[in-house]
């Protein structure tokens, strides 16, 4: 919490919460904790207005939708506005004939089981899902905690620029190596 009071302080919005809800989280023992089920994914940005490519990262709508939505009811054909008074509300009929939908702000994504030379590796999907959301070919991903070379090796992969800093000279090598396999990266820049 306090590093998002700090950020808004300094006139960042905090947009979007999302939740990598981790599919196969370690197993372990900790006397004061439970496991690491999910992660929590802050979205901040600098102006209301930003870009989204929805699109980019919509889903199947589900097998629900075959039944649900095929005979809509009256119920269906209105929309149904939140009980609560929160201004939300749902026109199921607006689904009809749609084969995808958004997905919602959870993502489940197993955990990074191969070594990648890092303690806190994560799945390539994970950055995937934000990059196609968030930026399009020849766009700049920056990652300013680069580590293994995840984000930069998925931005490579998706014809994306990529500029990433790392303090540590052994994770700076290994995200050199892992994003070096691309015949897309052309140079490598340290700086001490």
């Amino acid at each position: 919490m306090e590093l998002i009071i700090e950020l808004r302080k300094q006139g960042w919005l905090w947009t979007e919460e999302y939740m990598w809800h981790k599919k196969n989280s370690f197993p372990g023992y900790w006397p004061n904790r439970l496991r690491d089920g999910w992660e929590r994914l802050l979205h901040f940005t600098k102006e209301k207005k930003f870009s989204m490519y929805q699109d980019q990262v919509k889903v199947p709508i589900g097998d629900w939708a075959k039944t649900r939505l095929e005979n809509p009811t009256e119920y269906d054909k209105e929309r149904q506005e939140s009980s609560v008074g929160s201004g939300f509300g749902v026109k199921r009929a607006n689904w009809v004939d749609k084969d995808l939908v958004l997905p919602n702000n959870v993502l489940h994504l197993a955990a990074e089981a191969g070594n990648k030379s890092h303690s806190a590796a994560f799945p390539e999907k994970l950055p995937e899902f934000f990059i196609k959301l968030f930026t399009k070919t020849n766009d700049l991903v920056y990652d300013p905690f680069m580590g293994s070379g995840t984000t930069a090796k998925v931005a490579v992969s998706l014809n994306r620029n990529f500029l990433g800093s790392e303090l540590s000279e052994e994770y700076f090598e290994v995200s050199k190596k892992r994003i070096g396999q691309n015949e897309n990266v052309k140079k490598f820049f340290q700086w001490k």
